[in-house]
């Protein structure tokens, strides 16, 4: 996997921190979770990529990018792409009962997906997130607090995503020649339990921790920290 700015960090440790509630800030709880599917191999996508882009302005959206592999056929191979975002669309189309994953797909806090939306579509879906969680770096680890709340039933990620704009110049496939530009690039994504409240931070990186229901794959809570 290629990246086109900072790598991710690999994480070296999983850490519980018992009293880490009284030195963590309180993290952000989005109003909407825009999860966006595209590929740098999809001459459909880059409109996609512009409007979620600009959900960014607005602080209380979560909008994030996911790169999927499954274009890379076609002659350019994704450059934020990587299977385990591809997986997570496909956990998404299962959910739905759809017969087949595409792109662009623009999911909304685990519930609705379309490959096209209107702002004030995203405005009139919010999250109703049940709040209790909190993401926050100190210390050099990303440690998340309210997790013990949590039905260990419920499936937990943790997202590591770069905030901003990043551009690629494509020199292949359905979008040679184009410059592309995507926004909160989502670089890791990874389970997590109940007792798994910290892990290492890398710099320069925003992180999101997002419970689901096991089923239907809704997301129940979320927070936000962003550098």
């Amino acid at each position: 996997m290629i990246y086109l700015k900072r790598p991710i960090t690999s994480v070296l440790s999983l850490l519980v921190f018992a009293s880490a509630a009284a030195s963590a800030h309180a993290g952000d709880v989005p109003s909407t979770v825009v999860e966006l599917f595209t590929s740098q191999g999809c001459s459909s996508c880059p409109p996609a990529n512009a409007f979620v882009g600009a959900l960014t302005e607005d602080t209380d959206k979560l909008v994030l990018s996911y790169g999927v592999t499954y274009w890379d056929y076609l002659g350019w191979k994704d450059t934020f792409g990587d299977v385990r975002f591809t997986e997570r669309q496909k956990a998404y189309g299962k959910a739905f009962g759809i017969g087949n994953v595409y792109t662009p797909q623009i999911v909304l806090n685990g519930s609705a997906h379309s490959p096209r939306y209107q702002r004030r579509d995203i405005d009139t879906m919010p999250l109703n997130a049940k709040g209790g969680l909190d993401i926050d770096v100190t210390d050099g680890q990303v440690v998340i607090t309210g997790l013990a709340d949590v039905d260990s039933t419920r499936p937990i990620v943790l997202v590591s995503f770069t905030p901003g704009w990043q551009s690629v110049d494509v020199s292949k496939g359905e979008n040679n020649g184009r410059t592309l530009r995507l926004a909160n690039v989502v670089t890791d994504v990874q389970p997590i339990t109940t007792d798994q409240t910290a892990i290492r931070a890398s710099d320069d990186t925003a992180y999101a921790v997002l419970v689901h229901d096991a089923e239907t794959k809704k997301i129940l809570n979320a927070a936000v920290y962003r550098p």
